[in-house]
């Protein structure tokens, strides 16, 4: 069972609370991403692996996650100790992920995580930094290889300065690594992570970061907000991620069963208009009569 960590914990353990954020296995349609966006979170980690597996990010996500203000963290996972075959394995990956990002306009100096998700021995060590140095390689000046795993190794890696970007898992760690860029602090079984959940209707786990650097950022506006940007890079100057103008509408809209579904720039049929219309006038009845029955001066109407 992997550990978990109340917020004293992780203040103690150094964490900062600035930006938080979720990965999971699971496809984040563009009004789950709303909905996250709206509860405060910055950024979503996914799977860049190919389309054939169940777990891979498309484009159609990417653009959806990125348009709701969120930044795309991306994580290489075929198998959870592939990464212990050392530098042919980590070559083959390495190219393969690069083609892939590529293919799905990442921008140069995204980092792509490559994951160690199995509790690793001091006998693999080696033969896993190996494998990332190959991976590194492989991306070549044009994307960051980082290490997603556990306390030991992500320690080792980075004393022998071999990783600049690592993201510690929850699990197989006692405590939390200063190293770690990236820190995931409750597994998909904590009641904080089930109450996200329970928000969006798939697993997930949370996660929480000093700095969105290096991760896929929103689209840049240029000349108002542009939906076919390619992004960059996210480089945070202060605060949280930035946001469309509709992000927090659509969250409202959404959460109130006005709409269901996040796609804020389709053209709108009279069928939809009449049921967004439908909608509204119930809640506008269902508030009137509310007010009736708490005040019949319609004061607690007027307050709402």
């Amino acid at each position: 069972m992997p550990t978990t960590y109340t917020p004293s914990q992780m203040a103690a353990g150094g964490i900062d609370m600035t930006y938080q954020g979720i990965d999971t296995a699971a496809k984040i349609t563009a009004s789950r991403a709303l909905i996250l966006r709206a509860d405060g979170f910055s950024f979503v980690a996914r799977y860049l692996v190919p389309e054939t597996l169940w777990k891979a990010l498309t484009k159609q996500e990417a653009d959806g996650i990125r348009n709701a203000g969120l930044a795309l963290m991306l994580c290489w996972e075929m198998g959870g100790d592939d990464i212990k075959q050392g530098a042919p394995k980590g070559a083959e990956h390495g190219r393969r992920a690069r083609e892939l990002a590529e293919g799905m306009g990442v921008p140069a100096g995204t980092c792509i995580y490559f994951a160690a998700d199995y509790d690793v021995p001091q006998a693999d060590f080696t033969s896993v930094e190996q494998y990332m140095i190959a991976a590194q390689t492989a991306l070549g000046s044009r994307y960051v290889a980082g290490l997603y795993g556990p306390l030991g190794i992500v320690d080792f890696l980075a004393k022998r300065g071999s990783v600049k970007r690592l993201w510690q898992c929850v699990a197989w760690s006692d405590h939390f690594s200063e190293a770690a860029t990236v820190r995931q602090y409750a597994w998909q079984g904590d009641a904080r992570a089930k109450a996200v959940a329970a928000r969006i209707g798939v697993d997930v786990d949370l996660n929480a970061t000093e700095t969105l650097t290096g991760m896929w950022g929103i689209p840049v506006p240029q000349d108002g907000y542009d939906e076919d940007d390619g992004g960059a890079t996210y480089e945070p100057q202060s605060g949280a991620a930035a946001q469309p103008w509709y992000a927090e509408a659509m969250a409202w809209a959404k959460a109130n069963g006005i709409i269901n579904d996040g796609r804020p720039n389709d053209s709108l049929t009279r069928a939809e208009m009449a049921t967004i219309m439908q909608r509204m006038d119930k809640r506008v009845e269902e508030k009137i009569k509310r007010a009736l029955s708490e005040d019949d001066s319609l004061g607690g109407l007027i307050a709402d």
